[in-house]
C-alpha cells in the first residue's frame, strides 16, 4: 500500500511538477521581509527615534517588487534603499535605491520593483547582477532602510531575511 501511494505521488509530482509531502527547503527563497528600527542603525543615528517600518521582498522572474511601510518617523523620508551588509556592520554600499516618490509624511507606504539594470554594482561582496543580490540577500548579508532630514545616514533599518 505504502509502494503504491509514493508511486502514486512521484507520478502526480511529475505531472504537475510538485513536491509530495517534506520541506521544499531545497529550493531557495523568492520571499524576503526586514523589520526596520531606530536601534538597528549602525553608526547610532544623531537623533533617537521611535519609528520603525517593514520591508517586504518577491521575486518573480527578473523583477522584484517590494513594500515599505513605516511608522513615526522624525521627519518626511528622504530616500529609502538597500545596502550591503551583515548586522552589525557600519553603513555598507547602496546596492538597490527605490526609484520612487516617498511619501511627504513621517508614516506611510511606497511600492515599486527594480530589476537587475537598477543594481548599483559592489566589489566587496561582488554584486553585479540579480543573481548576485539574491545570493546575499539569502544569507541575509543586505539591509533596507529610510533616510530622514534628521538623520541623513538612516534613521530606521532592518536585516532582510528570506522567508
Amino acid at each position: 500500500m505504502v509502494r503504491i501511494q509514493s508511486v502514486l505521488c512521484a507520478s502526480a509530482a511529475l505531472l504537475l511538477g510538485v513536491s509530495c509531502g517534506g520541506s521544499s527547503s531545497s529550493s531557495p527563497s523568492n520571499n524576503f521581509s526586514a523589520a526596520m528600527n531606530n536601534a538597528n542603525e549602525k553608526p547610532a543615528p544623531p537623533v533617537a527615534s521611535t519609528a520603525t517600518g517593514t520591508a517586504t521582498f518577491s521575486v518573480s522572474g527578473t523583477t522584484v517588487t517590494y513594500t515599505v511601510n513605516f511608522t513615526g518617523l522624525t521627519g518626511n523620508p528622504t530616500v529609502s534603499h538597500i545596502h550591503v551588509g551583515d548586522p552589525t556592520a557600519s553603513p555598507g554600499a547602496v546596492v538597490v535605491p527605490f526609484k520612487v516618490t516617498l511619501p511627504a509624511a513621517t508614516s506611510g507606504t511606497f511600492t515599486g520593483t527594480f530589476t537587475e539594470a537598477d543594481i548599483v554594482t559592489t566589489a566587496s561582496p561582488l554584486i553585479t547582477n540579480l543573481n548576485d543580490l539574491l545570493t546575499q540577500m539569502r544569507a541575509g548579508n543586505t539591509y533596507a532602510n529610510v533616510h530622514t532630514a534628521a538623520n541623513p545616514g538612516g534613521e530606521i533599518r532592518g536585516q532582510i531575511q528570506p522567508q
